[in-house]
């Protein structure tokens, strides 16, 4: 509590100079917590301009003077946009990220970790969508990535290598290397990356645990994680123009990983936890542009996920003792066609259709089971089929005024659902002055389950007291959401949304009456819905200050008539405020600092309350050698505030948890070589792999 009020006081002072924040939650079960959009900062040129119901930011002068490591980072910059976890979000949705117009059937921490190991210098503009036509091959909110093909100075090659170091209870680190090829009408980019080190945590629980039989059972844990491993990423891609509107992509995406945990568990429940997990993935993709506005592609994503556990613990109700062995193995192909044609007088339409074919090969066998019942070994192979066929169109009424619609029918089948769904998106944008934009739209988009989460696998945690349970009856959610976009000045923002999911699905925990045991299952809902308003202001102060504040207000409701035996229908008014400051001490030598912080009131997920929470980070940043080299210091939640108890107190369901926190801190050291140079301006789906 001292440390909170500490941080409170820091926090309101530093708001007086205007400090900026970014939250990142550290819920280890399903956080829906949203995140709060952040704002942009305009430059002395103007980043954005508009183009139909797209805004298009430079995001090389985004960037200038902004504490920037990777395209990840460089896309937080963006207006309205923030990070929750390995999710972009955009106002009060979760971002479709497209790169190169090309979307992907990499999970959305595929993409994530792909963007985080790629150097911002490869981005060349970024194209948002508040509502994504049918075009896009996405629904909802999306952000087209468009990377640079080719070297600002005319230099055959670029390249960049960095290498990171930070300390978080244990130490971690981090190597990078990429490089850019072009000649003539070939251009060749490569990247590598390693991630190796330990971590080290602790989870404490507690529950007030009432039986059937009328006893209460008080069960205390507390556990202590450790791990170490390493991560490669890498990725190879090649661009050949052979003539105009004819060019051929191909890109290959992959990643190994490999994990060893071990887990000490203390208290009423004691024992012991060894896990050893292996990540293979990879991503191929080949796109071919026609003539008369005609594009075709497919893609092939292959995910193998071994993963063996030995537990052995006793518990109140009698021991465990077992060796488990999981292994999931996806197979993911995807052929698309579309088209789009000008006709004049400021019309257009586009058309086209896109198929992926799913196949989750997963299975669960028990090795050896010394002490407890044997579970049932089991297999299963899930199909799945997604079709899709799309009609839009788009019109130009005046320079100020235009419009976007379009309609598709997906057709989606596996072993239990086969159904049909219409789709209709609408977008309605007008500009009444330079630098003025007012944008009303209409999406629809649906959510899938992991196909982990499909499986009626059982795992176990916290000595075999938590069971985490598969739903093979999960259904898909379908969200509507109305949102209007206010852009003024092209730097304040104003964002107004409301939002409803049918069939909304979130991992809830639940005290079993039977059995002294808590079921963590995914779960449909009857809805969530959701209004919200997001204000953004960006301050300028001079050539030494630049800063972002964010406000954040949303009206939550979540109601599940049949969970379990206690339905609920639960509704909440919380906030969060983000302030981010980047200073500019010197420019020769250029050396910037920049001060983040966060505060966000309590919010409710399920039946969880999750306490207020906050942060403050800071860092310090050194280009030097014609800024060829970077030096960046830094340290990630200073007064350790950051992160979420969550606690249940409803309906007889009596559970408190505690994560540990620790603040990070942090060095990492970037040089770029070769035909290397600052760009010049002039005035201008593993989210479904996995467990």
């Amino acid at each position: 509590m001292k440390n909170y009020k500490l941080f409170l006081i820091a926090f309101f002072s530093l708001a007086l100079i205007n400090v900026y924040a970014q939250s990142k939650d550290s819920l280890r079960m399903d956080s829906i917590i949203h995140a709060l959009p952040e704002v942009m900062v305009k430059g002395e040129k103007p980043v954005v301009k508009m183009e139909g119901s797209k805004l298009l930011y430079d995001i090389p002068q985004l960037m200038k003077g902004r504490q920037v490591n990777n395209a990840w980072d460089a896309l937080r910059l963006l207006p309205g946009v923030d990070a929750k976890e390995n999710k972009l979000m955009l106002g009060a949705s979760t971002v479709n990220v497209i790169i190169d117009g090309k979307v992907s059937t990499m999970s959305e921490e595929q993409l994530a970790t792909l963007l985080k190991t790629m150097p911002a210098s490869r981005l060349e503009r970024a194209e948002v969508m508040y509502t994504a036509p049918a075009k896009m091959q996405v629904r909802g909110a999306a952000i087209n990535v468009v990377l640079r093909h080719s070297n600002v100075d005319g230099s055959p090659i670029t390249a960049e290598v960095s290498g990171a170091w930070r300390q978080q209870h244990d130490a971690k680190f981090n190597e990078r290397a990429s490089m850019l090829y072009q000649y003539g009408k070939l251009s060749l980019d490569a990247m590598y990356q390693l991630t190796h080190g330990s971590s080290y945590y602790t989870t404490a629980e507690q529950t007030s645990h009432r039986l059937d039989d009328g006893s209460v059972h008080d069960i205390n844990s507390n556990e202590i994680g450790r791990s170490n491993g390493q991560t490669h990423d890498f990725r190879i891609g090649v661009d050949y123009d052979f003539a105009k509107n004819h060019s051929l992509s191909f890109v290959y995406t992959g990643s190994y990983e490999r994990t060893n945990s071990m887990h000490l568990i203390t208290g009423n429940i004691t024992g012991s936890s060894d896990i050893n997990t292996h990540n293979w993935l990879h991503n191929l993709r080949l796109d071919y542009n026609i003539p008369l506005g005609l594009k075709a592609g497919v893609e092939m994503t292959w995910y193998h996920s071994p993963e063996w556990q030995h537990t052995a613990s006793t518990l109140p109700t009698g021991k465990l003792d077992y060796e488990v062995e999981n292994n999931q193995l996806i197979n993911r192909w995807k052929f698309y066609l579309s088209g789009e044609q000008d006709l004049g007088y400021g019309w257009s339409v586009n058309y086209g259709s896109h198929c992926t074919l799913g196949i989750n090969r997963s299975r669960q066998n028990y090795v050896e089971v010394k002490a407890g019942t044997k579970p049932d070994d089991m297999t299963v192979r899930q199909k799945e089929t997604q079709l899709d066929f799309y009609v839009g169109g788009s019109k130009a009424f005046s320079s100020k005024l235009s419009a976007e619609a379009s309609l598709e029918a997906e057709y989606y089948h596996n072993s239990i659902w086969n159904e049909w769904k219409l789709y209709p998106t609408f977008s309605l944008t007008w500009q009444p002055a330079q630098g003025h934009m007012i944008q009303l739209g209409l999406s629809t988009d649906r959510n899938y389950p992991s196909y982990w989460a499909l499986t009626n696998f059982i795992t176990y945690t916290n000595g075999g007291y938590n069971e985490i349970t598969g739903n093979p009856d999960l259904r898909p959610s379908t969200t509507t959401q109305l949102q209007l976009v206010y852009l003024l000045h092209n730097k304040y923002q104003f964002v107004a949304w409301w939002e409803n999911t049918d069939n909304y699905f979130a991992q809830t925990p639940y005290m079993r009456h039977d059995r002294l045991a808590v079921s963590y299952k995914n779960l449909n809902f009857d809805f969530q819905r959701q209004g919200g308003i997001q204000i953004g202001i960006p301050v300028t102060v001079g050539k030494w200050l630049n800063s972002r504040l964010s406000l954040l207000g949303i009206w939550q409701r979540e109601k599940n008539s049949h969970f379990y035996d206690i339905p609920f229908d639960r509704h909440i008014i919380w906030g969060m405020i983000n302030l981010r400051n980047d200073f500019t001490v010197s420019s020769k030598p250029d050396i910037s600092l920049s001060v983040d912080g966060m505060i966000r009131s309590k919010a409710i997920q399920a039946t969880y309350d999750l306490p207020s929470s906050g942060n403050l980070d800071l860092a310090a940043r050194w280009n030097f050698l014609n800024r060829k080299a970077t030096l960046k210091l830094y340290c990630n939640d200073l007064l350790e505030t950051n992160g979420i108890n969550p606690y249940i107190n409803y309906m007889g369901q009596n559970l408190r948890m505690e994560f540990s926190r620790y603040r990070e801190v942090g060095v990492s050291f970037t040089y770029r070589f070769g035909g290397y140079k600052e760009t010049k301006h002039e005035e201008v789906d593993k989210g479904r792999f996995g467990r």
